[in-house]
Protein backbone atom coordinates (compact mmCIF):
# COMPACT_ATOMS: atom_id res chain seq x y z
CA UNK A 1 0.00 0.00 0.00
CA UNK A 2 1.63 3.37 -0.93
CA UNK A 3 4.43 4.21 -2.97
CA UNK A 4 7.31 3.85 -0.46
CA UNK A 5 6.94 0.86 1.96
CA UNK A 6 7.94 1.39 5.36
CA UNK A 7 10.88 0.05 7.10
CA UNK A 8 10.97 -0.58 10.86
CA UNK A 9 14.64 1.01 10.94
CA UNK A 10 12.89 4.25 9.43
CA UNK A 11 10.47 4.77 12.08
CA UNK A 12 13.12 3.52 15.17
CA UNK A 13 16.45 4.52 13.92
CA UNK A 14 17.93 1.22 15.51
CA UNK A 15 21.18 2.28 14.20
CA UNK A 16 21.64 5.45 16.03
CA UNK A 17 20.89 3.72 19.24
CA UNK A 18 24.11 1.59 19.26
CA UNK A 19 26.63 4.04 19.50
CA UNK A 20 24.49 5.20 22.77
CA UNK A 21 24.32 1.84 24.25
CA UNK A 22 28.29 1.32 23.49
CA UNK A 23 29.02 3.97 24.82
CA UNK A 24 26.98 3.16 28.58
CA UNK A 25 28.73 0.34 28.51
CA UNK A 26 32.46 1.25 28.42
CA UNK A 27 31.44 4.06 30.79
CA UNK A 28 30.43 1.38 33.33
CA UNK A 29 34.22 -0.44 33.69
CA UNK A 30 35.34 2.31 36.04
CA UNK A 31 31.87 3.48 37.68
CA UNK A 32 31.65 0.02 38.56
CA UNK A 33 34.76 0.21 40.94
CA UNK A 34 32.47 2.70 43.07
CA UNK A 35 30.98 -0.86 44.19
CA UNK A 36 34.17 -2.89 45.98
CA UNK A 37 34.27 -0.38 49.23
CA UNK A 38 30.85 -1.75 50.04
CA UNK A 39 31.65 -5.48 49.22
CA UNK A 40 29.94 -5.52 45.67
CA UNK A 41 31.10 -6.05 42.02
CA UNK A 42 28.99 -5.97 38.87
CA UNK A 43 28.94 -9.48 37.23
CA UNK A 44 30.96 -8.51 33.94
CA UNK A 45 29.94 -11.21 31.85
CA UNK A 46 26.20 -10.08 32.68
CA UNK A 47 26.59 -6.99 31.04
CA UNK A 48 25.73 -7.94 27.18
CA UNK A 49 22.64 -9.87 28.47
CA UNK A 50 18.83 -8.46 29.69
CA UNK A 51 19.89 -7.88 33.00
CA UNK A 52 22.74 -7.11 35.15
CA UNK A 53 23.80 -8.72 37.66
CA UNK A 54 25.25 -7.62 40.75
CA UNK A 55 27.71 -9.95 42.72
CA UNK A 56 27.18 -9.75 47.05
CA UNK A 57 30.79 -11.01 47.75
CA UNK A 58 29.94 -12.18 51.00
CA UNK A 59 26.51 -13.96 50.03
CA UNK A 60 25.72 -16.60 47.79
CA UNK A 61 23.55 -14.60 45.93
CA UNK A 62 23.34 -12.35 42.98
CA UNK A 63 20.97 -9.57 42.47
CA UNK A 64 19.66 -8.68 39.20
CA UNK A 65 18.61 -5.63 37.55
CA UNK A 66 16.73 -4.02 34.58
CA UNK A 67 14.50 -1.37 33.34
CA UNK A 68 12.53 -1.32 30.34
CA UNK A 69 8.41 0.02 29.06
CA UNK A 70 5.84 -0.89 26.35
CA UNK A 71 7.11 1.22 23.52
CA UNK A 72 4.59 3.08 21.79
CA UNK A 73 1.75 0.22 22.50
CA UNK A 74 -0.18 2.71 25.07
CA UNK A 75 -0.94 5.03 21.77
CA UNK A 76 -3.11 2.04 20.49
CA UNK A 77 -5.48 2.11 23.38
CA UNK A 78 -5.08 5.85 23.42
CA UNK A 79 -6.69 6.26 20.17
CA UNK A 80 -9.34 2.94 20.57
CA UNK A 81 -10.03 4.74 24.37
CA UNK A 82 -10.70 8.32 22.11
CA UNK A 83 -12.90 6.55 19.66
CA UNK A 84 -14.95 4.44 22.19
CA UNK A 85 -15.95 7.26 24.22
CA UNK A 86 -18.04 9.03 21.56
CA UNK A 87 -19.68 5.41 20.49
CA UNK A 88 -22.96 5.94 23.36
CA UNK A 89 -22.94 1.51 23.52
CA UNK A 90 -19.45 1.42 25.08
CA UNK A 91 -18.76 -0.01 28.25
CA UNK A 92 -16.56 1.34 31.02
CA UNK A 93 -15.79 -1.89 31.21
CA UNK A 94 -14.50 -2.05 27.52
CA UNK A 95 -11.62 0.95 27.92
CA UNK A 96 -10.89 -0.11 31.37
CA UNK A 97 -9.91 -3.88 29.60
CA UNK A 98 -7.70 -1.53 26.76
CA UNK A 99 -5.31 0.03 29.60
CA UNK A 100 -5.12 -3.41 31.79
CA UNK A 101 -3.31 -5.25 29.25
CA UNK A 102 -0.90 -2.26 29.20
CA UNK A 103 0.11 -2.92 33.33
CA UNK A 104 0.69 -6.98 32.58
CA UNK A 105 2.86 -5.96 29.36
CA UNK A 106 5.16 -4.03 31.47
CA UNK A 107 5.37 -6.44 33.91
CA UNK A 108 6.19 -9.11 31.31
CA UNK A 109 8.87 -6.84 29.40
CA UNK A 110 10.94 -6.81 32.80
CA UNK A 111 10.32 -10.46 34.46
CA UNK A 112 10.70 -12.44 30.73
CA UNK A 113 14.49 -10.64 30.73
CA UNK A 114 15.15 -10.92 34.29
CA UNK A 115 14.46 -15.20 34.16
CA UNK A 116 17.06 -15.14 31.35
CA UNK A 117 19.77 -14.85 33.63
CA UNK A 118 18.27 -17.71 36.26
CA UNK A 119 16.72 -14.86 38.54
CA UNK A 120 13.84 -15.25 40.38
CA UNK A 121 11.97 -11.78 39.92
CA UNK A 122 11.43 -10.45 42.84
CA UNK A 123 9.71 -6.08 42.71
CA UNK A 124 9.41 -3.86 39.78
CA UNK A 125 9.13 0.25 40.25
CA UNK A 126 7.13 1.74 37.95
CA UNK A 127 6.58 5.06 36.05
CA UNK A 128 3.45 6.01 34.87
CA UNK A 129 4.35 9.38 33.15
CA UNK A 130 1.20 11.72 31.46
CA UNK A 131 2.36 14.68 29.63
CA UNK A 132 -1.02 16.80 30.98
CA UNK A 133 -2.14 16.58 35.00
CA UNK A 134 -5.60 16.25 33.88
CA UNK A 135 -4.71 12.56 32.26
CA UNK A 136 -4.51 11.12 35.70
CA UNK A 137 -7.95 12.11 36.23
CA UNK A 138 -9.28 9.81 33.42
CA UNK A 139 -10.84 6.76 35.45
CA UNK A 140 -10.61 4.25 33.21
CA UNK A 141 -7.35 4.82 31.99
CA UNK A 142 -6.23 4.53 35.83
CA UNK A 143 -8.19 1.44 36.81
CA UNK A 144 -7.11 -0.27 33.87
CA UNK A 145 -3.63 0.49 34.42
CA UNK A 146 -3.71 -1.11 37.48
CA UNK A 147 -6.08 -3.72 37.26
CA UNK A 148 -3.23 -5.05 34.68
CA UNK A 149 0.03 -4.15 37.19
CA UNK A 150 -2.18 -6.64 39.45
CA UNK A 151 -3.17 -9.24 37.92
CA UNK A 152 0.72 -9.03 36.08
CA UNK A 153 2.45 -9.29 39.45
CA UNK A 154 0.46 -11.98 40.62
CA UNK A 155 1.30 -14.02 37.80
CA UNK A 156 4.70 -13.68 38.38
CA UNK A 157 4.91 -13.78 41.77
CA UNK A 158 6.34 -10.23 42.24
CA UNK A 159 5.24 -7.09 44.33
CA UNK A 160 5.49 -2.86 43.71
CA UNK A 161 6.86 -1.32 46.82
CA UNK A 162 7.34 2.02 45.10
CA UNK A 163 6.81 3.90 41.63
CA UNK A 164 6.57 7.72 40.49
CA UNK A 165 3.53 9.24 38.24
CA UNK A 166 4.93 12.50 37.23
CA UNK A 167 3.64 14.71 34.95
CA UNK A 168 5.88 15.81 32.42
CA UNK A 169 4.96 18.78 30.50
CA UNK A 170 6.14 19.87 27.08
CA UNK A 171 8.28 16.52 26.71
CA UNK A 172 5.09 14.13 26.73
CA UNK A 173 2.12 14.81 24.15
CA UNK A 174 -0.61 15.86 26.60
CA UNK A 175 -3.32 12.87 25.50
CA UNK A 176 -0.15 10.81 25.92
CA UNK A 177 1.39 8.31 28.79
CA UNK A 178 5.06 6.55 29.45
CA UNK A 179 5.08 3.74 30.49
CA UNK A 180 8.40 1.87 32.18
CA UNK A 181 9.45 0.41 35.03
CA UNK A 182 12.17 -1.06 36.96
CA UNK A 183 12.86 -4.15 38.08
CA UNK A 184 15.08 -6.42 40.57
CA UNK A 185 15.68 -10.44 40.64
CA UNK A 186 17.55 -13.02 42.75
CA UNK A 187 19.67 -15.76 41.84
CA UNK A 188 20.07 -18.06 45.10
CA UNK A 189 22.62 -19.59 45.26
CA UNK A 190 25.10 -17.82 42.39
CA UNK A 191 25.64 -21.70 40.88
CA UNK A 192 22.03 -21.04 39.55
CA UNK A 193 22.99 -18.32 37.30
CA UNK A 194 22.52 -18.76 33.78
CA UNK A 195 24.94 -16.76 31.50
CA UNK A 196 25.58 -19.06 28.74
CA UNK A 197 28.64 -20.29 30.37
CA UNK A 198 27.54 -24.46 29.42
CA UNK A 199 26.28 -23.04 25.72
CA UNK A 200 27.77 -25.48 23.11
CA UNK A 201 27.59 -27.08 19.86
CA UNK A 202 24.86 -29.86 20.26
CA UNK A 203 22.55 -28.14 22.21
CA UNK A 204 18.67 -27.90 21.11
CA UNK A 205 16.88 -24.84 20.89
CA UNK A 206 13.66 -24.71 22.48
CA UNK A 207 10.65 -22.09 21.89
CA UNK A 208 8.20 -21.41 23.91
CA UNK A 209 5.43 -19.42 21.93
CA UNK A 210 4.10 -15.99 21.74
CA UNK A 211 0.61 -14.87 21.83
CA UNK A 212 0.85 -12.11 19.93
CA UNK A 213 2.69 -9.03 18.99
CA UNK A 214 3.94 -8.28 22.19
CA UNK A 215 5.36 -4.89 22.98
CA UNK A 216 7.77 -4.59 19.98
CA UNK A 217 7.74 -3.45 16.74
CA UNK A 218 4.33 -1.43 17.31
CA UNK A 219 5.86 1.65 15.65
CA UNK A 220 5.46 -0.19 12.49
CA UNK A 221 1.89 -1.78 13.00
CA UNK A 222 0.70 1.54 14.23
CA UNK A 223 2.07 3.10 10.39
CA UNK A 224 0.86 0.00 8.57
CA UNK A 225 -3.00 0.27 10.24
CA UNK A 226 -3.38 3.90 9.92
CA UNK A 227 -3.81 3.14 6.42
CA UNK A 228 -6.65 0.90 6.51
CA UNK A 229 -10.17 2.97 6.64
CA UNK A 230 -11.69 1.84 9.59
CA UNK A 231 -7.61 1.65 11.52
CA UNK A 232 -7.79 -0.11 14.74
CA UNK A 233 -11.53 -1.19 14.59
CA UNK A 234 -10.95 -3.39 11.22
CA UNK A 235 -12.68 -6.73 11.87
CA UNK A 236 -10.46 -9.21 12.90
CA UNK A 237 -12.10 -12.77 12.86
CA UNK A 238 -14.03 -12.29 16.32
CA UNK A 239 -11.75 -9.05 16.74
CA UNK A 240 -11.04 -5.79 15.68
CA UNK A 241 -7.35 -5.54 14.68
CA UNK A 242 -6.60 -3.29 17.56
CA UNK A 243 -7.74 -5.73 19.96
CA UNK A 244 -5.48 -7.97 18.97
CA UNK A 245 -2.64 -6.02 19.04
CA UNK A 246 -3.18 -5.17 22.44
CA UNK A 247 -3.17 -8.83 23.94
CA UNK A 248 -0.91 -8.80 26.83
CA UNK A 249 2.44 -10.05 26.52
CA UNK A 250 2.91 -13.72 27.83
CA UNK A 251 4.47 -13.74 30.84
CA UNK A 252 7.16 -17.43 31.10
CA UNK A 253 8.33 -16.82 34.35
CA UNK A 254 6.45 -20.10 36.23
CA UNK A 255 7.33 -22.73 33.46
CA UNK A 256 10.78 -21.21 33.23
CA UNK A 257 11.20 -21.31 37.17
CA UNK A 258 9.59 -24.73 37.63
CA UNK A 259 12.11 -25.78 35.10
CA UNK A 260 15.25 -24.39 36.93
CA UNK A 261 13.97 -25.68 40.10
CA UNK A 262 13.25 -29.18 39.13
CA UNK A 263 16.64 -29.76 37.17
CA UNK A 264 16.40 -29.02 33.70
CA UNK A 265 19.72 -28.73 32.44
CA UNK A 266 19.52 -24.58 30.44
CA UNK A 267 22.49 -23.33 29.41
CA UNK A 268 21.12 -20.55 28.03
CA UNK A 269 18.19 -18.48 27.83
CA UNK A 270 16.68 -15.31 25.30
CA UNK A 271 13.84 -13.60 25.47
CA UNK A 272 12.89 -12.52 21.88
CA UNK A 273 11.70 -8.92 21.91
CA UNK A 274 13.44 -6.24 20.08
CA UNK A 275 15.47 -7.43 16.29
CA UNK A 276 12.77 -10.75 16.52
CA UNK A 277 14.52 -13.89 15.59
CA UNK A 278 18.68 -12.07 15.49
CA UNK A 279 17.98 -12.13 19.72
CA UNK A 280 18.34 -16.09 19.09
CA UNK A 281 22.16 -15.58 18.89
CA UNK A 282 22.68 -12.73 21.75
CA UNK A 283 24.99 -14.94 23.85
CA UNK A 284 28.18 -14.03 23.16
CA UNK A 285 29.75 -16.88 21.93
CA UNK A 286 30.87 -17.91 18.20
CA UNK A 287 28.11 -20.21 17.81
CA UNK A 288 25.39 -20.80 14.57
CA UNK A 289 21.99 -21.29 16.02
CA UNK A 290 20.18 -23.36 13.00
CA UNK A 291 16.57 -23.27 13.09
CA UNK A 292 14.48 -25.97 11.23
CA UNK A 293 11.05 -25.26 12.36
CA UNK A 294 8.96 -22.09 12.80
CA UNK A 295 6.39 -21.56 14.82
CA UNK A 296 2.83 -20.64 13.99
CA UNK A 297 2.88 -17.48 12.99
CA UNK A 298 0.32 -15.23 14.80
CA UNK A 299 -2.53 -14.35 12.43
CA UNK A 300 -1.87 -10.58 13.19
CA UNK A 301 1.62 -10.44 12.32
CA UNK A 302 0.92 -12.38 9.12
CA UNK A 303 -2.02 -10.18 8.36
CA UNK A 304 -0.23 -6.82 8.63
CA UNK A 305 3.18 -8.00 6.87
CA UNK A 306 0.61 -8.92 3.63
CA UNK A 307 -1.03 -5.59 4.18
CA UNK A 308 2.16 -3.81 3.41
CA UNK A 309 4.35 -6.44 1.53
CA UNK A 310 7.14 -6.57 4.05
CA UNK A 311 9.13 -9.31 3.18
CA UNK A 312 10.08 -12.21 5.44
CA UNK A 313 14.26 -11.19 6.06
CA UNK A 314 12.80 -7.65 7.12
CA UNK A 315 9.53 -9.35 9.72
CA UNK A 316 11.75 -12.10 11.07
CA UNK A 317 14.12 -9.21 12.10
CA UNK A 318 11.01 -6.94 13.43
CA UNK A 319 8.46 -9.13 14.66
CA UNK A 320 8.42 -12.16 17.09
CA UNK A 321 6.32 -14.37 14.53
CA UNK A 322 5.40 -16.84 16.90
CA UNK A 323 8.61 -17.10 19.14
CA UNK A 324 7.89 -15.88 22.49
CA UNK A 325 11.02 -17.09 24.56
CA UNK A 326 13.65 -19.26 23.50
CA UNK A 327 15.97 -22.32 25.66
CA UNK A 328 19.01 -23.53 24.98
CA UNK A 329 19.61 -27.04 26.29
CA UNK A 330 20.71 -30.79 25.79
CA UNK A 331 17.89 -32.67 23.98
CA UNK A 332 17.04 -35.23 26.17
CA UNK A 333 15.78 -32.43 28.57
CA UNK A 334 12.66 -31.93 26.30
CA UNK A 335 10.83 -34.37 27.41
CA UNK A 336 10.46 -32.52 30.80
CA UNK A 337 10.48 -28.93 29.39
CA UNK A 338 7.07 -29.87 27.45
CA UNK A 339 5.73 -31.48 30.51
CA UNK A 340 6.01 -28.15 32.56
CA UNK A 341 4.46 -25.91 29.29
CA UNK A 342 1.76 -28.46 29.40
CA UNK A 343 0.88 -27.66 33.00
CA UNK A 344 0.82 -24.10 32.55
CA UNK A 345 -0.62 -24.21 28.92
CA UNK A 346 2.40 -22.45 27.05
CA UNK A 347 2.73 -23.41 23.59
CA UNK A 348 6.53 -25.34 23.33
CA UNK A 349 8.43 -26.87 20.50
CA UNK A 350 11.78 -27.60 19.28
CA UNK A 351 12.87 -25.43 16.43
CA UNK A 352 16.41 -26.01 15.73
CA UNK A 353 19.76 -26.59 17.16
CA UNK A 354 23.34 -24.92 17.88
CA UNK A 355 26.39 -26.26 16.06
CA UNK A 356 29.88 -24.63 15.43
CA UNK A 357 30.74 -22.25 13.52
CA UNK A 358 30.93 -18.38 13.53
CA UNK A 359 27.82 -16.22 15.06
CA UNK A 360 24.96 -16.00 13.18
CA UNK A 361 20.87 -17.43 12.86
CA UNK A 362 20.25 -19.56 9.89
CA UNK A 363 16.11 -20.23 9.20
CA UNK A 364 15.95 -22.67 6.62
CA UNK A 365 12.33 -23.12 6.31
CA UNK A 366 12.59 -18.86 5.15
CA UNK A 367 16.53 -19.28 3.57
CA UNK A 368 17.09 -16.44 5.99
CA UNK A 369 20.65 -15.93 7.55
CA UNK A 370 21.39 -12.90 10.25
Amino acid sequence: MGSKRLKYSDIEGLAKKNPFKKGIIDLLEPLSKNLLKYRLKIVPESLHEPAALIDFLDYDFYLAFKTDGIGTKSLIADKMAATMRQEKNRSPREIIKLYAGLGIDLIASNVNDLICLGATPIAISDEIAMGDYHKFLDQELVKGLYTGLKKGSLEAGITIPCGESPTQVDIIYPDAINVTASAIGIVRPKSKVVLGQDLAAGDAIFALLSNGIHTNGLSLARKIVQKLPKGYFTKFGRTTVGEELLKPTRIYVKPVLEMLNCGVKIHYMSNISGSAFRKIARAQKDLTYVIEKIPKVPGILKFLQNLEGMPDREIYETWNMGLGFVIFAPPSEESLMARICRKYKVGFMKIGYVTHGRRQVIIKPNNIVF
